[in-house]
């Protein structure tokens, strides 16, 4: 049962934070690179901060349009000169005030990330302008990301833009022709382990098998393009308590389905009522 949030949390599924947390990680080449690092739709920070921690550029520069992820974000990243910037990126003033912060000092080797963000604007033209602008004007090399709806199958209801193959090909006409893109899959794994023995850190090796349909699409473009790294991570899940959230959440749908039904049958037995003593009936907009 997918588990839809807006932002993540510590308690996210383990799954979900990892497949986060690998985009950051792709783009840790570029990133670390960089002389000022501008994440948009920053959110929490956490999954950055998994991939990033210690590996941070001098400036760097937190956009979201909540006041409560910036709040929480800069705790997360550890960095000299970090800075945050409410904005909306469907909003031209405010991807303006986000560039000339990003490129101020005449910075050319700037690198931005756009994770989980081009799905959730009503308009994603003016933020793909001002990034392919900042990387022919100012040397910037920009990473975001789409879903793959095809895999998804059921819409997320924070999403007001779906996404495909061909969504994607459209969306890669108007940047450079010089971008590189990535695919992202899901993996599944297990790790055995000695009873009371030292839980030393296990190397994961993955195989390069073809996997039917990616997760996400995701494209990078500016100088610094060809630096996108290749990822892959797991992370231990407590499949216990998984299962119980999902007996849970199957059990809540139970009881709300059955309650659905029990006002159905009460409202045919008012209308009968009502229809036998000649009234009106409820809920029609029926006054007589």
């Amino acid at each position: 049962m997918i588990d839809w949030q807006e932002r993540i949390t510590r308690d996210t599924n383990p799954a979900i934070r990892i497949e986060h947390r690998v985009r950051y990680a792709m783009a840790a080449p570029i990133v670390e690179a960089a002389s000022v690092w501008g994440d948009l739709g920053c959110g929490n920070g956490i999954a950055a901060r998994e991939a990033l921690s210690g590996r941070l550029p001098d400036r760097v520069l937190l956009v979201d349009d909540s006041e409560e992820a910036l709040a929480q974000a800069p705790r997360e990243l550890e960095a000299g000169a970090l800075d945050t910037l409410q904005a909306d990126l469907t909003s031209s003033d405010d991807l303006d005030r986000v560039a000339q912060r990003l490129a101020a000092d005449g910075v050319r080797d700037g690198c931005i990330t756009a994770f989980e963000v081009v799905e959730h604007l009503s308009d994603f033209v003016p933020l793909l302008e001002t990034l392919v602008g900042l990387a022919e004007r100012d040397g910037f090399t920009s990473v975001l990301s789409v879903p793959n709806d095809a895999f998804w199958s059921i819409e997320n209801p924070f999403h007001v833009t779906r996404w495909g193959e061909g969504a994607f090909e459209e969306l890669r006409r108007v940047l450079p022709p010089d971008h590189v893109v990535a695919h992202q899959y899901a993996l599944q794994g297990s790790v055995g382990v000695i009873e009371n023995g030292e839980r030393e850190r296990q190397t994961v090796t993955v195989e390069p098998a073809p996997v039917p349909v990616p997760t996400h699409f995701l494209v990078a473009f500016g100088p610094a393009a060809a630096r996108l790294g290749v990822a892959a991570a797991v992370a231990g899940a407590d499949l216990v308590e998984q299962r119980r959230w999902e007996r849970q959440r199957e059990s809540d749908n139970a009881h709300l389905m059955a309650m659905q039904s029990e006002r159905e049958d009460w409202r045919r037995y008012i209308h009968e009522l009502e229809g036998k003593l000649g009234l009106p009936l409820s809920g029609t907009g029926d006054s007589g």
